[in-house]
């Protein structure tokens, strides 16, 4: 089956201007026969986000009973689901971190691909896209972790908006037109009532709520993406004079935040609707004072991520750092609480990592990466400790080549590996 003749077989709701498309819905006719075949790995799917200021690892690693960043991830019924793995790194140099921030998915090599690229033509061939990349606001260093066979990095989609315009329908939904319906209050479903009605009066009752809980994800994330363009008429406090208000959604890192829960949302869409099967995110590097519940921080990102171990700055920055887990956890109990094609849960079908190159922030040294992989059908341990802290820890790669494997790829090596840690996770 060719790439078109698998998309033109998926299910949508049909509106007069643009198509939606729907979660995978086994009691439907035809709903098996529109899915591709699972791949021979135990998953199928790779989501890759990546911090450029790193994380405070004193509350990163779950080596401890409770370190405070991997709360959300348990507050949202997932314990037993993700792995924090210490010890990693790609052995580069120790010098400015800040400088190679982006090869945390490709290792340390000269025009080498991204892991996200490596899997992509694969994994997303039956998809809409192949793979998205995304970054959560403008970025000060290089903001893509993708990266092509020949080493390019891949263009990035800064705004929400624009990723909701390209997440939903057969063909794109004009952002025109999106943003119309957003500032007017209106929904892309208000047009697809009718249909939606007839879907699931086909459905059973599992299907059913499940196209009731994406219905109401979907509007929820308008209702987000409508609260953000409020802050269009609001200019910052005292402003340059030469400052423009910009037409759309604001993506100065003082927004940072806010633009990355939405992200976080429509990337739990775009799984659970098959819209792609492979996703990078950057949360980018700013000096702005990040926005935190309506109101600006008393200092920017990057002076906080300079803690100096002040207990005033290291509260300042896991507020932020805290933030980031919270839209993980939130994206990753939507895939719980997603069904696949075969039963199982999305999350087991879905790895997922979290990390960064940035071993230490506030020294801007590049060893004892944090790192976190959750699902996929691993055997989690909440913790893997891997080396000692020091130059010589094991290669992050190494872990990669197991990520590789657990989809399904016959490999045994990949940029700088030198083994795998499938006796610790598989």
């Amino acid at each position: 089956m060719t790439r078109q003749q698998s998309r033109d077989r998926r299910q949508f709701l049909k509106g007069a201007s643009y198509a939606l498309a729907l979660p995978l819905l086994p009691s439907l006719p035809g709903a098996v026969a529109a899915t591709p075949e699972p791949s021979h790995g135990k998953a199928k799917r790779l989501v890759c986000v990546g911090t450029q200021l790193g994380f405070y690892k004193p509350e990163f690693f779950a080596d401890s009973d409770a370190p405070r960043l991997m709360q959300p991830i348990r507050d949202a019924g997932l314990d037993g689901k993700f792995t924090t793995v210490s010890g990693l790194d790609h052995k580069g140099p120790t010098g400015n971190g800040h400088e190679l921030v982006y090869t945390l998915y490709t290792g340390h090599v000269v025009r080498s691909i991204s892991l996200d690229q490596f899997v992509a033509p694969t994994l997303g061939s039956d998809t809409r896209y192949e793979s998205l990349q995304l970054c959560c606001g403008e970025a000060q260093q290089k903001a893509s972790l993708s990266f092509s066979a020949s080493g390019l990095p891949l263009p990035v989609t800064l705004r929400p908006s624009a990723l909701y315009a390209r997440v939903f329908g057969a063909g794109s939904v004009a952002l025109q037109r999106q943003t119309y319906l957003i500032d007017s209050g209106k929904s892309l479903l208000d047009e697809l009532t009718g249909e939606a009605k007839v879907v699931s009066a086909r459905a059973n009752a599992p299907d059913r709520r499940k196209l009731d809980e994406y219905f109401t994800s979907i509007r929820a994330v308008e209702e987000k993406l409508k609260r953000r363009r409020d802050w269009l008429d609001r200019p910052f406090p005292v402003p340059p004079e030469s400052l423009e208000l910009p037409v759309e959604e604001n993506v100065d890192g003082s927004f940072l935040l806010d633009n990355e829960d939405l992200m976080w949302d429509l990337m739990a869409l775009a799984i659970t609707n098959d819209s792609t099967r492979v996703i990078s995110m950057t949360i980018p590097i700013t000096d702005r004072a990040l926005m935190v519940n309506g109101s600006f921080m008393s200092e920017g990102y990057h002076r906080l991520s300079h803690h100096g171990n002040k207990q005033e700055k290291i509260g300042g920055l896991l507020t932020i750092e805290e933030r980031h887990m919270q839209g993980a956890a939130r994206f990753l109990k939507a895939l719980s609480e997603a069904q696949d094609v075969d039963g199982t849960s999305m999350l087991d079908s879905t790895v997922t990592l979290i990390g960064s190159a940035m071993g230490d922030a506030a020294a801007h040294r590049r060893t004892n990466y944090p790192l976190f992989v959750a699902g996929g059908g691993f055997k989690h341990r909440r913790h893997i400790s891997c080396g000692d802290g020091s130059v010589a820890n094991t290669m992050a790669c190494d872990l990669y080549v197991t990520v590789l494997q657990q989809l399904g790829f016959e490999v045994d090596q990949f940029s700088t590996s030198e083994s795998d840690l499938n006796g610790l996770l598989t």
